[in-house]
């Protein structure tokens, strides 16, 4: 099984989210027990910077994602590190 702080996951839908978030084998991971997994639509520019890492795209990403991994590892399941841009 996934064992991480953290679980990333780029994904092309809100379906695409919902149904792994609701699938059974996920919710028994612990982090999706305790909301240390981030979903980025493939839509946001988060996601594209990610992907590309680039020497520009890179510092975009940063700036972006170190709020949502603080918000995913504080301990609070409800902090909202999922959403956003």
């Amino acid at each position: 099984m996934l064992d991480t702080d953290v679980l990333i996951w780029i994904v092309n839908s809100r379906k695409a989210s919902d149904a792994l978030r609701e699938n059974q084998i996920y919710q028994q991971l612990d982090v999706a027990k305790q909301g240390r997994d981030i979903f980025l639509d493939v839509n946001e520019s988060l996601a594209g910077a990610l992907s590309f890492s680039t020497v520009l795209s890179l510092p975009f990403a940063l700036d972006r994602l170190v709020p949502k991994l603080a918000a995913a590892l504080d301990g609070d399941p409800e902090t909202g590190a999922t959403s956003g841009s």
